[in-house]
């Protein structure tokens, strides 16, 4: 094929194809950010002076390359080759090569002496390809004036090209993956969604434009922040998602209102909204930093990646990997220039179950708090929630409105309370101390100790909840939450074997991670002599061991690491939570506790649900007999109290555990235990749990 019928053809293409298949292909579809063509060039060859050497020449040549001045480039051709090649076909070929690499930033110097071994080295900056750096030999033609002129061929774009070959790019990019719970519900997945929004520059009437889209169902302040938007005036503003059910009534509306438009778009959609929206995340487009400083990353402005969650923690595996390959062909054997890897997008399977992650969010009911609820068997995560919540698609759509609100909110929703929240166990902690009591050989489970209305084992006294309840096992002072009697323990713990209590508390895990893959937790604090020395530069008191006996003073955990360590209680050893599927947890440590030692206090947790017990009202005097669990109320430095409660079911071989937490003890302390107690039921009735199912009376 010779040059001319090479260029031609390459010119046709491009009319033809209008620029898209001459263009980057894209197996997504998605378009390329690459400079426009140049616009058709003017021939206008300006006469050279005579002492022009082959270096002046060609960095003239280079200096218009680097400017796509194609003219200029042109006019240091030789003459024979322009005879054959028009200014338009030599442009094309430029404008080819630029689009079909991305090509960004392109920067061209000269090395070599005049005569001989003068080069080309090129460096371009692209899209979609990275840098790539080469280098090209030039050329030159002496004209019988003297002049000095660029014998051009296609290799002084490429070394690799030819008359009878072309550069072609392809690009691939991967869809997110889905996040699905452990039945195969999405939790959050990539869709082909229809948009309603506004198109501003054919809106003449703001006012009764608003109007139609509050009738719609659009809040008016949504309507201004899209009016306000800074997107360009003609550009679309989304105000929401239309629902299969209402395409007709959308369709009638756009019609009727101008400047309302509807068209389809993909987005992130989290059909959960609220109800998974911490522990599922969401996600977020890149920064223009971020895109500047991966440029192998082949990111486009417009890309997301995972914010927080699970969308974050798995980012890697859901977003896969933008594949890419820049060839010579056309030439025999084709001649890579780029190649990068694709990966597409994978889903992701958790072991979160979609029907309790809505339960607990209705649970919650809006109040600060939050539950965390775990298969007692695994140790898998089978709903984690906290509240207030907020709904990820907002931040999907941009809704600015919805996001002013969240993050100015008081609240604080966006704040993962199960996984960074840090609250004093209160008496959930009586269990530890307990164990402690009886692992160091203190205490022995036929022991009684005193339950009075007060304990004066301190200066000043110390006033137990509820007055005098006499001699007590642990058990039963589980069962009543007497703190006279975990107060002694906790006593003589400190004077008998300093430091056993806050290592006990760390064998349940506390004061460390959990270790879950997939979430960002906080590790809580165990405090201990050393840790008081180290930030306060004081002695470890006898009432800092009194006040961590009863869960209250310098102690922090997380409702995940609250749940957690009651599973590691009832499992007999410290595990890591799961909350991908398939993937089995870490064991840490056995806890250090005789089996009759467990026996004893699991005995004592499951007297806090009957009868007898501080929790009897929501058990066993409603028909609910089959459980154990543990209450908790701590006060916090500004005079706030919190509200905690763990339960489990059934006794004999517990399959669910939960544990939820309320900030404000005055509003949730009537809510917790049953909140646990429905969460532990809703699991059982509805998941694989083989415990034995209970019904309200």
């Amino acid at each position: 094929m010779t040059l001319r019928r090479f260029l031609l053809a390459s010119v046709l293409v491009g009319v033809i194809a209008g620029g898209a298949a001459g263009g980057i292909r894209s197996f997504t579809g998605g378009d390329e950010t690459v400079p426009p063509p140049s616009p058709s060039p003017t021939a206008t060859v300006a006469p050279t002076p005579v002492d022009e050497t082959p270096l002046v020449v060609a960095q003239r040549f280079a200096d218009a390359w680097e400017r796509a001045d194609a003219p200029a480039m042109y006019a240091l051709v030789d003459g024979r080759t322009r005879a054959g090649l028009p200014l338009a076909t030599f442009a094309a070929a430029y404008d080819s090569f630029r689009q079909e690499a991305a090509v960004t930033v392109i920067a061209v110097s000269v090395s070599g002496e005049d005569g001989q071994g003068v080069t080309f080295h090129v460096r371009l900056e692209t899209s979609s390809f990275g840098r790539l750096e080469y280098a090209t030999a030039v050329p030159f033609v002496a004209l019988q004036e003297g002049f000095t002129r660029i014998a051009w061929t296609p290799s002084v774009i490429h070394p690799a090209l030819t008359h009878s070959s072309q550069v072609r790019g392809e690009v691939q990019r991967p869809a997110r993956g889905a996040i699905y719970d452990r039945n195969g519900e999405p939790l959050a997945i990539t869709l082909d969604v229809r948009m309603i929004g506004l198109d501003r520059s054919r809106v003449f009437d703001e006012d009764t434009v608003t109007a139609a889209f509050v009738s719609f169902g659009f809040e008016e302040e949504e309507v201004a922040a899209a009016f306000a938007s800074s997107l360009g005036q003609r550009q679309r503003v989304p105000l929401g998602i239309v629902s299969d059910s209402r395409v007709e009534e959308a369709a009638r509306f756009v019609e009727a209102v101008p400047g309302a438009v509807l068209w389809f778009e993909e987005r992130r959609v989290h059909p959960l909204g609220p109800a998974a929206a911490h522990v599922v995340g969401y996600t977020r487009e890149y920064t223009a930093e971020e895109i500047a400083a991966r440029p192998d990353a082949i990111l486009r402005p417009g890309d997301r990646l995972g914010a927080v969650g699970i969308e974050a923690a798995m980012n890697g595996v859901l977003a896969g990997r933008t594949g890419a390959r820049l060839v010579v062909t056309g030439g025999g054997e084709d001649v890579v220039l780029f190649e990068r890897a694709y990966v597409a997008g994978a889903d992701v399977h958790t072991t979160l179950d979609a029907s309790l992650l809505r339960a607990a969010h209705a649970g919650l009911a809006g109040m600060r708090g939050a539950a965390v609820v775990l298969d007692a068997r695994t140790n898998a995560i089978l709903a984690l929630n906290s509240s207030p919540s907020f709904d990820p698609n907002d931040f999907e759509l941009g809704n600015e409105r919805a996001l002013t609100d969240v993050t100015e909110s008081e609240d604080d929703p966006l704040n993962d309370r199960a996984t960074q929240g840090l609250y004093s166990a209160g008496s959930t902690f009586k269990i530890v101390t307990g164990a402690a009591g009886l692992a160091e050989g203190l205490f022995t489970p036929q022991d009684r100790l005193f339950c009075g209305a007060t304990w004066d084992g301190l200066d000043p006294p110390r006033r137990n909840w509820e007055g005098e309840r006499g001699p007590l096992t642990i058990a039963e002072g589980l069962m009543r939450s007497c703190n006279p009697v975990f107060y002694e323990i906790a006593l003589t713990l400190y004077n008998e074997t300093p430091g056993a209590l806050s290592d006990m508390a760390r064998a349940f895990g506390f004061g460390a991670e959990t270790g879950v893959d997939g979430l960002y937790e906080d590790s809580g604090l165990v405090p201990d002599a050393a840790w008081k020395q180290s930030v306060r530069n004081a002695p470890w008191y006898p009432g800092d061991a009194v006040n961590l006996g009863i869960g209250q003073g310098d102690l922090l955990l997380t409702p995940l690491q609250l749940a957690n360590g009651y599973s590691a209680f009832l499992a007999g050893e410290l595990r890591t939570p799961t909350i991908l599927a398939g993937a089995p947890p870490t064991v840490l440590h056995p806890l250090p506790l005789a089996p009759e030692h467990a026996a004893h206090l699991r005995h004592g947790l499951e007297l806090v649900t009957s009868t007898r017990g501080t929790a009897g009202w929501v058990f066993a005097d409603a028909g609910y007999g089959d459980f154990g669990g543990k209450s908790g109320t701590a006060e916090e430095a500004e005079g706030q109290a919190h509200v905690l409660f763990v339960a489990y079911s059934p006794r004999e071989a517990p399959a669910v555990l939960a544990a939820v937490v309320f900030d404000v003890a005055d509003e949730g302390r009537r809510v917790a235990a049953p909140l646990a107690r429905d969460l532990i039921l809703a699991a059982l009735d509805g998941g694989d749990g083989d415990g034995e199912e209970e019904s309200a009376p």
